[in-house]
């Protein structure tokens, strides 16, 4: 979640050659991003300025120079080894001094990761303990969370960690410009693109079971424990009757899938057109990251249905998604068309499943907390103006 960015660089007509304007940019990120949001554009004119005549990129001193003057600053506005490592391990809030640096932190595009790593660092621990099964499973598990923390619920975690270690806090003296914890609007995703997302996904999902029930030769079976009455295990062996079992308990959910889609279609129809006005809502498109999260679910999904259509697994996890799938496909398609044919622009994919599910009018939408840059003017008799966060001139705070 980024409060204050580089666009008046960036934006900027540069007098100098594109490509010593580029070479400039890229050893000026060698700045913390706050530095470079407060004295980038002079950095970059000083830089221009002392370049040779004609120059297309920096000399080689020039550039060290930059590396060199920008990873020390990186260094100085580091928070202590202590306060570092409380705040890695244990969320612990960051100091004010250190404010600036923890939003650079925050909106840093490898935080999710870096958040996943520290917070779980003691898992690989267990593969240190006598007799666990330290496999190449248990590693490539670690690895798919830690990519998983990148892509599911990360915004979340941003603005939730930009809240408590950013913002003012209770007691503080606060001036404009200052940044603060406001009211804002709740943001949802449109009906159409939640909705032909979720159509995507089940039928995907559907597919795959279908084709799994019909041709996986392997199936689990309950048999009797030798010398132990009402005792039962499940073993693994010729799949048999359990494809009738599968295939039907696929055709039931079906029907009751289109039963329920019948249902919320009345509800649809009935109750779309009296839905409330949302002044605290900001509608947008499933994010990129949103898709990307549910194409490597689907893949593991079908990647899951061919190893049981092949053998490999005996049958029976994929036909329970399958089941979950049929159960709410038709309700969803139902939902997307009725979506389409209302011609609202103002429905959210949330919207269409209180209705549908609850046969309600969904509630205005509350405001949620987030971060703004406080409006207003200094105070009078103020001899020394506050500056933005982060600005290498701001006087040291203990």
């Amino acid at each position: 979640m980024a409060v204050r960015g580089e666009s008046s660089v960036r934006g900027a007509v540069d007098p100098v050659e594109p490509d010593l304007a580029r070479s400039i940019r890229s050893w000026m990120r060698a700045y913390p991003r706050h530095w470079r949001a407060a004295r980038g554009e002079e950095m970059f004119g000083l830089v221009a300025d002392l370049a040779r005549p004609g120059a297309r990129r920096l000399s080689a001193r020039a550039s060290i120079d930059l590396l060199r003057g920008g990873w020390a600053t990186r260094w100085r506005e580091h928070p202590p080894l202590h306060t570092w490592l409380l705040y890695r391990l244990f969320d612990k809030q960051i100091p004010l001094r250190s404010r600036a640096w923890a939003l650079d932190d925050i909106n840093g595009y490898w935080f999710p990761l870096r958040r996943y790593a520290f917070e779980s660092w003691w898992l690989p621990l267990y593969a240190l303990l006598p007799g666990f099964p330290a496999t190449y499973f248990w590693a490539a598990a670690y690895v798919v969370l830690g990519v998983a923390s990148m892509l599911v619920g990360s915004g979340k975690r941003r603005r939730t960690a930009v809240l408590k270690h950013v913002a003012a806090r209770p007691g503080e003296l606060v001036f404009g410009g200052a940044l603060v914890i406001q009211d804002g609007p709740r943001r949802r995703a449109t009906a159409r693109s939640a909705l032909t997302c979720a159509v995507a996904s089940f039928g995907a999902m559907a597919a795959a079971a279908v084709g799994t029930s019909a041709f996986a030769p392997q199936g689990l079976h309950s048999v009797p424990v030798p010398g132990q009455s009402a005792s039962f295990e499940l073993v693994e062996g010729p799949i048999g009757s359990g494809r009738i079992v599968a295939i039907a308990a696929l055709v039931v959910a079906l029907a009751l899938g289109v039963a329920v889609a019948a249902r919320a279609r009345r509800r649809l129809r009935r109750l779309l057109g009296q839905r409330r006005d949302q002044p605290l809502r900001f509608l947008r498109p499933v994010s990129v990251a949103g898709k990307v999260v549910l194409t490597l679910g689907m893949t593991a999904f079908t990647a899951l249905a061919w190893s049981e259509a092949t053998g490999r697994v005996p049958l029976g996890t994929s036909i329970i998604g399958g089941v979950v799938a049929l159960l709410l496909l038709p309700g969803t398609v139902v939902g997307l068309i009725e979506a389409r044919s209302s011609g609202a622009i103002d429905l959210a994919g949330s919207d269409v499943w209180c209705i549908a599910a609850n046969g309600r009018v969904p509630d205005p939408d509350t405001p949620v907390p987030d971060l703004h840059v406080l409006a207003g003017q200094y105070p009078e008799g103020v001899v020394v103006k506050p500056r933005p966060l982060g600005d290498p001139s701001y006087p040291a705070l203990p």
